[in-house]
């Protein structure tokens, strides 16, 4: 659930990121063509989208990425994990390098990509720690409810 948090979250900052790359990207490129032949009779398909290129990819990962190594490296918590009172730790119990958050964000991406595969290993494995926990040297712990 904590995943499912953190994913609304994390649209809203990258539906932001796109808005304000397109508008960087529009001013950059002058494509102001296509609005000044919009009309009150004209109908969406008949617009032309913007070209957005593909540097918006790496931003989006970028921010992405920023977003996950930022939340584990200065509190152990996202949004979603502070809700469902779970914390990222080290193994050693201190705070997630970034090397770590790195290590574990690339291998969450290939567990998913494997059909959740390294989730899986938590349900059906040793059932405290995924792929990505066990490469990356970190430990999702559950937080004492006050």
């Amino acid at each position: 659930m904590a995943m499912l948090y953190d994913s609304f979250l994390l649209l809203a900052i990258l539906m932001c990121t796109s808005a304000v790359y397109t508008i960087i990207a529009v001013s950059i490129t002058g494509d102001f063509s296509a609005s000044a032949d919009i009309h009150n009779n004209d109908t969406i398909h008949e617009l032309q989208p913007t070209e957005l290129g593909w540097p918006i990819i790496p931003v989006l990962i970028g921010v992405t990425l920023g977003f996950f190594i930022y939340f584990w490296r200065a509190t152990g918590q996202t949004l979603g994990m502070l809700v469902w009172k779970i914390k990222l730790v080290s193994d050693d119990g201190n705070a997630v390098t970034i090397r770590q958050g790195l290590t574990r964000f690339l291998m969450a991406i290939i567990s998913i990509a494997l059909l959740g595969a390294g989730y899986l290993a938590l349900l059906f494995g040793n059932k405290t720690t995924t792929w990505h926990d066990r490469v990356s040297h970190t430990k999702v712990i559950r937080l004492n409810p006050k």
